[in-house]
C-alpha cells in the first residue's frame, strides 16, 4: 500500500497536521464489530489471526486485517483472548494438537515456550524491506530463538518517563522546590529524585485548582506492575562489568532477584506507593496512561506511548504540556562478584526492554504459510508502523530504526521540542550498551508469575521485602531445576550473548 491512496492510510491519516484525536475511537469501534463476528466467520476465513483483547495490538490487527482482506481478495478474521488467558489458550491448543490460528500476535517472551510449534520466518521476509528495517536490538533479542528466526517484531517496548512541562516551568513551583530541596526543579536523574518529586508534587494544586498526584506507576502486579518494579531494579542491579548477571548468575543460574539491588528497588517502589492515592495499589498500565494523559499527575513511568496518548487523546492535556525523560537511574550499583555497592562517577540510566514487545508468528500447522507471512509483512510494513506508532491507543511503540530519525511525522503529534526529546531518548536507549533486554527463557511465564505473586504479597503488607524476594528466588531455583539447569544455563547465556573468558 502506498501513502497516497490506500484506505488504511486514510484511516490513520496525519498528513501534514496532527490527526484528529477521535480517530482511534472510531477505528476501534469498527474493530470491535469485526471481532465480535470472528467466531462465525472463522470457518470461511482464508486466514485467522489470534491476539490479545482491547484496542492495544488488537485494534491495529483488525484494521490491517480489513485492508489485507480487501487488497488481496481474501478473508482475514481476527479473534481475541484476554491477555491474562492468551498464553494458556495457545499452549493448550498446541499440546492437544489443535490449530490455534494461522497467525499469532503474542509477547516476544513467549516464543521460547512455543518454538517447537512455530514455523521459520521465510528469508524473503527476514531480509527484505519489511523486517530488514527493524532496529537491530529487537531483531537480535526478540525475533529469533535457538538459531532460528521465528517471529517478526510489530511493537518495540521501552520504559521511559513523562512529566508535566507546564508544572515544571511554573515560577512559583520552581521557587518552592528549590527552597525545599536546594536544587533546581528538573526531571529526575535517579529513582531517589523521582520519589522526592513524587512527595513534592503530591497534593499540590494544578493551574485549574485540582489537587495533583505526585506520580503514576503501575502497581497492580498482574497488570504490568511487575515491569514498573523491574524498571527500578535495572538501575541498581545491572553492573556495567557484569551486565548478564541481572536476572541470573550466567554461570551457576542462581537467581539475582533477591540481591540487595533488587531489595532496594522493591523498598523504594513501595515507598512511592505510600505517597500515592489509596487506589494506586490497584492501578495497572492503562490506568497510568489515561490518568496522566488527562493531567492528574506531575510525572509518570510507562512505555513510550504514554506520551503519545497525552498528546492525542480527546481529553488529553496536549503535546505542549508533555515532556519526556529517560528511565531514572542511580549513582551506585550492586557488584555481584564482590557483594558490595560500587559508586558511579555520575547518575547512570539503564534502559530496559520491559515486557519485550509483541511479535507475529506462524504455527507449523498453518496451511497457507506464505499467505500468513504476507499478512505479517503487511501488518508491520514501514508505512503501517509509521502510522501505528503515532496513535496513542494502538499499543505499538517504535521498533524501526528509520522511525527514530524521521522527525517530521513525530512533530505533527508531539510538537518540535517534544518530538526531538522523545526520539533522542529512544535512540540513546536502544544504542546504549548498558541496555537490559527482557528475560527470554523457557518457562518465562512460570518465573514471572512466581515473582509477581511474592511482590504482590509485599505490596499488600503480608510479608517483608526480604521475605518476598528470597521466596521468589527459591521458587526460581525450583523452576530452573525442573526445566533442567544445564539447558536453562545454555539458553540464558545465548540470550544475553555471554561468553566465558579464557583461563
Amino acid at each position: 500500500m502506498d501513502q497516497t491512496g490506500a484506505p488504511v492510510r486514510k484511516a490513520f491519516d496525519i498528513g501534514n497536521k496532527a490527526r484528529p484525536p477521535w480517530v482511534w475511537g472510531v477505528v476501534f469501534g469498527v474493530a470491535c464489530i469485526f471481532i465480535v463476528g470472528a467466531a462465525k466467520a472463522r470457518e470461511q476465513a482464508s486466514l485467522s489471526v489470534l491476539t490479545r483483547n482491547g484496542p492495544a495490538i488488537a485494534g491495529p490487527a483488525v484494521v490491517h486485517a480489513n485492508a489485507f482482506s480487501r487488497d488481496h481478495e481474501t478473508t482475514v478474521v481476527v479473534d481475541v483472548v484476554h491477555l491474562e488467558h492468551l498464553y494458556d489458550v495457545v499452549m493448550v491448543d498446541f499440546l492437544s494438537g489443535r490449530h490455534p490460528a494461522d497467525v499469532l500476535v503474542i509477547p516476544a517472551t513467549w516464543v521460547p515456550d512455543f518454538a517447537a510449534f512455530l514455523s521459520d520466518v521465510p528469508a524473503w521476509l527476514i531480509h527484505g524491506p519489511h523486517a530488514g528495517g527493524i532496529h537491530p536490538v529487537y531483531r537480535r533479542t526478540m525475533m529469533g530463538w535457538n538459531q532460528r528466526w521465528l517471529g517478526v517484531t510489530i511493537d518495540g517496548d521501552l520504559q521511559m518517563g513523562v512529566f508535566r512541562r507546564d508544572l515544571f516551568d511554573d515560577p512559583q513551583t520552581r521557587a518552592d522546590f528549590e527552597a525545599e530541596f536546594g536544587r533546581t526543579l528538573q526531571p529526575p536523574q535517579t529513582w531517589r529524585e523521582f520519589n522526592e518529586l513524587t512527595r513534592f508534587f503530591n497534593g499540590r494544586l494544578d493551574p485549574s485548582g485540582r489537587p495533583l498526584l505526585g506520580s503514576l506507576e503501575a502497581f497492580k502486579q498482574e497488570d504490568q506492575g511487575l515491569w514498573s518494579f523491574i524498571s527500578r531494579a535495572v538501575a541498581y542491579g545491572s553492573h556495567p562489568n557484569y551486565p548478564g548477571a541481572f536476572f541470573f548468575d550466567p554461570v551457576t543460574m542462581e537467581p539475582s532477584i533477591n540481591s540487595p539491588a533488587w531489595k532496594r528497588a522493591l523498598g523504594e517502589y513501595m515507598e512511592a506507593l505510600s505517597h500515592g492515592p489509596n487506589e494506586a495499589r490497584f492501578m495497572g498500565g492503562n490506568d497510568v496512561r489515561y490518568r496522566f494523559a488527562e493531567g492528574h499527575a506531575a510525572l509518570a513511568i510507562g512505555w513510550q506511548d504514554i506520551g503519545i496518548l497525552a498528546a492525542d487523546w480527546p481529553s488529553a492535556i496536549g503535546a505542549d504540556k508533555v515532556g519526556f525523560f529517560a528511565l531514572p537511574g542511580s549513582r551506585e550499583v550492586w557488584n555481584p562478584v564482590t557483594d558490595q555497592w560500587n559508586a558511579l562517577p555520575r547518575a547512570r540510566s539503564v534502559p530496559y526492554l520491559a515486557f519485550g514487545g509483541w511479535v507475529a508468528v506462524v504455527p507449523v500447522s498453518t496451511k497457507d504459510r506464505n499467505l500468513a507471512w504476507s499478512f505479517v509483512a503487511e501488518f508491520g510494513s514501514p508505512e503501517n508502523s509509521a502510522l501505528d506508532t503515532k496513535v496513542g491507543v494502538s499499543g505499538i511503540n517504535p521498533y524501526r530504526a528509520a522511525e527514530l530519525t524521521n522527525i517530521e511525522g513525530w512533530q505533527a503529534v508531539l510538537g518540535e521540542e517534544g518530538a526531538q526529546t522523545y526520539l533522542d531518548i529512544n535512540r540513546q536507549a536502544l544504542n546504549d550498551p548498558a541496555l537490559v533486554a527482557e528475560l527470554r527463557l523457557p518457562g518465562y511465564q512460570a518465573y514471572m508469575e512466581a515473582l509477581t505473586h511474592q511482590v504482590e504479597r509485599a505490596l499488600n503488607g503480608m510479608i517483608s521485602v526480604d521475605q518476598a524476594l528470597d521466596t521468589a528466588a527459591a521458587q526460581w531455583e525450583q523452576i530452573t531445576d525442573r526445566l533442567g539447569r544445564d539447558s536453562q544455563r545454555r539458553h540464558y547465556q545465548d540470550a544475553i550473548g555471554y561468553m566465558e573468558s579464557e583461563p
